[in-house]
Parts: C-alpha cells; structure tokens; sequence
C-alpha cells in the first residue's frame, strides 16, 4: 500500500465553501454604473461619519446598503 502524495492542509478548500459575497462592493458598482458615486459619498459622510463603507460595522454596513439600494431604485426610475 503506498503513501499518497503530500498535500499541504493550507492549500485545501472545503467543497462546499464558496467565497463571501460581497453586497457593499456589488451595490457600488451598480452605483457608479448610474453615475450616483457622490450620494454614495455623500451618505456615508453625512449620516455615518466615514469616509468607507468598510469602517462600519457588518449591521451598520447593511443597514447603509439598504439605504442606498432605495435611493438607488428611486433614481434609475
């Protein structure tokens, strides 16, 4: 019975794990899609006080999303 080859643990990925989506990212890029990067800027600024989404919180950062995806939806109408 032979050994089969090493295979470091480092390089394995589970079958089933898939990378994280990333909804901030995504709504950016229909954001800048629509020409709307400065209401982007604008509500993290005014409302939450930073400069990039990734400063918020994983609940603050969804919360934003979902403001922006309504103001998003109301300006591509």
């Amino acid at each position: 019975m032979s050994m089969p080859p090493h295979f470091p643990a480092s390089a394995y990925q589970h079958e089933h794990s898939q990378p994280a989506a990333d909804p901030a990212r995504l709504l950016l890029e229909q954001v800048e899609e629509n020409n709307l990067r400065e209401m982007w800027d604008m509500v993290l600024m005014l409302d939450y006080e930073v400069a990039n989404v990734y400063e918020l919180d994983r609940e603050t950062q969804e919360e934003f999303c979902s403001i922006i995806t309504l103001l998003l939806k109301a300006f591509t109408k």
